[in-house]
């Protein structure tokens, strides 16, 4: 990282979204939006193109300000944006944006979707926090069917289908089995492995949220993001998430995933989550514990 030369502000690198058509699978409200872990992975691999010495495995501040809605099945791709600016400290800031045209003034905005800060830590990996025990009494555990996780509270089409495990529901957080989703499927990232996992932890986490809260959570942020080993396509892993606490609205978690074997692969710090649909959408009334 000490090779990386100082830059004046960002420098900003054109990206092509491919407009995979199983990304019509991942919508919000009927529209289909680019998966958060994607527009990571499109991050990681410009830093990794551009400083390939940076530490992409290690990411911190991560924040997912607008859902990036992405064209009908058919269409051409995605011209988006990557501002990337390398810091003294050795750590690297990066941004995904599209710019954004007003129909009646002609005046163009950029807009940013997802930023975060690749590469400071990647170094305190061994002393990563285990995960907390399992302290919920089995009379406690609600155990939901995938059947009825995504039919009626996360409703992903098949390439977004990733809990495989019916998924055990405690008042202190969530476990489910997660798979790697197919190689076919896109999201192909060498710097952080396949993008599925995460994002169906996301879907456990979320239905926690409709059980627990009564409010269909979204990600907004991270705290801090480790990769030990890449999670990979075709391959299940096991999902652990633990809630922290309840704060302006929004849910705290920390995030676990472990291959078969029981080695770490990823961990997430302060996983944020909330409602972002202003209430329009509701947990089905089955699901709610009181």
């Amino acid at each position: 990282m000490e090779d990386i030369p100082a830059i004046a502000g960002p420098r900003r690198y054109t990206l092509t979204i491919t407009n995979d058509p199983v990304l019509q699978d991942h919508r919000f409200l009927g529209q289909a939006v680019l998966p958060a872990v994607y527009a990571l992975g499109y991050l990681a691999r410009t830093v990794g193109r551009e400083f390939p010495d940076a530490a992409v495995t290690f990411s911190e501040a991560i924040r997912f300000d607008k859902f990036l809605a992405l064209p009908a099945a058919g269409a051409p791709d995605v011209a988006v944006f990557a501002d990337i600016e390398p810091k003294p400290d050795g750590g690297i800031e990066a941004e995904l944006l599209t710019r954004h045209v007003a129909a009646k003034s002609g005046m163009t905005r950029m807009k940013a979707h997802v930023r975060c800060r690749f590469g400071v830590a990647a170094d305190g990996m061994d002393t990563l926090p285990p995960v907390p025990a399992w302290r919920e009494a089995p009379a406690e555990i609600y155990h939901l069917p995938v059947d009825r996780l995504y039919a009626e509270m996360v409703p992903f089409g098949p390439a977004f289908q990733n809990v495989v495990s019916p998924v055990q529901l405690g008042p202190g957080g969530a476990r489910a089995v997660v798979a790697g989703g197919s190689i076919d499927a896109g999201g192909r990232s060498p710097q952080l492995g396949s993008p599925f996992p995460l994002d169906a932890a996301f879907h456990a986490a979320c239905a926690w949220s409709q059980r627990f809260h009564g409010i269909i959570a979204f990600p907004v942020a991270m705290e801090q993001r480790w990769i030990r080993n890449r999670t990979r396509f075709g391959k299940h892993y096991h999902a652990d998430i633990r809630f922290r606490e309840e704060a302006g609205g929004c849910l705290l978690f920390d995030l676990w995933l472990h291959d078969r074997e029981g080695r770490l692969c990823e961990c997430i710090q302060g996983l944020t989550m909330r409602d972002v649909s202003g209430g329009r959408l509701q947990p089905p009334g089955w699901v709610r514990c009181c």
